[in-house]
């Protein structure tokens, strides 16, 4: 007996009452081209889970099992069945993580839809960290590898410092997710650090890799700007005045001995 064949059974024993004589000359099948087949969401989110079925009889209704196999019979705090044939979930928890299937019945037989929810939370533990621990420095840049190998439908989703979230190939204004997979995130700042989680999953499964962002103080261009002693013309003491004398000086900074490539408008870090 396979996976479906005990589900089958479950739902005909579970649903003995069904009337033959209304569903005897109907006929319904769920498309399988449905989006959102596979879903990432946030710890305290609400999820929703899409079904689209094509139906000769308009009184077909959505059913939904859940990863435990029971059917949702009533609505609750926690989930109900919207007008739509959605299955809403409300403030989700790692718990709700697993295989749904959406289904429908008629008398000649059952159709059913397996979709895969994946739970992040919010704040890792320690053990989670299984990737790099990158060190960079404020101004910089950084980039993190997350090569997914999956059978689609599948889904693959940056989760960046206080959840922020990056989809494949989505581009923000210092972020951006590229085709291969990779977050590259440009001119860093102190807020830039934390955790960093690329997330894959379909519906067989789910991995996820986590890294560990620190991004220390200032550019060395911009600590070696504020240290410097600017170097004043010949016969000009460095001192309090009056203002009486005041003297235009043009202070000129000496270039900094720093690995780059230079350009006409300044330095352009590697």
């Amino acid at each position: 007996m396979d996976f479906t064949t005990y589900i089958t059974k479950n739902i005909n024993s579970h649903k003995a009452q069904v009337d033959d004589n209304d569903l005897a000359s109907s006929w319904a099948m769920i498309s399988r081209g449905s989006p959102g087949r596979v879903q990432i969401a946030l710890e305290g989110s609400k999820v929703y889970l899409q079904c689209t079925i094509i139906t000769s009889d308009p009184r077909v209704k959505i059913e939904w099992m859940l990863p435990d196999l029971s059917l949702v019979e009533s609505a609750s705090k926690k989930l109900e069945i919207s007008e739509k044939g959605e299955l809403v979930i409300s403030n989700v928890t790692l718990s709700d993580s697993g295989l749904y299937h959406c289904l429908i019945r008629t008398k000649v037989g059952i159709d059913l839809l397996p979709l895969r929810l994946t739970i992040k939370e919010r704040l890792l533990g320690p053990k989670a960290f299984n990737g790099q621990e990158v060190v960079a420095e404020k101004g910089n840049s950084f980039s993190l590898p997350c090569e997914v190998n999956s059978v689609q439908p599948s889904q693959t989703v940056w989760y960046l410092p206080k959840n922020k979230v990056l989809l494949p190939t989505q581009k923000t204004r210092r972020a951006e997710v590229m085709e291969n997979g990779t977050l590259v995130v440009r001119k860093l700042t102190i807020e830039d650090a934390g955790e960093y989680s690329c997330l894959a999953s379909n519906l067989y499964g789910v991995d996820m890799l986590s890294h560990v962002v620190e991004v220390t103080g200032e550019k060395a261009v911009e600590r070696q700007a504020k240290t410097e002693k600017p170097i004043l013309p010949f016969g000009i003491e460095e001192g309090e005045g009056s203002g009486g004398d005041f003297q235009e000086i043009d202070i000129t900074l000496p270039l900094p001995s720093y690995p780059g490539v230079f350009t006409t408008h300044g330095l352009m870090a590697c």
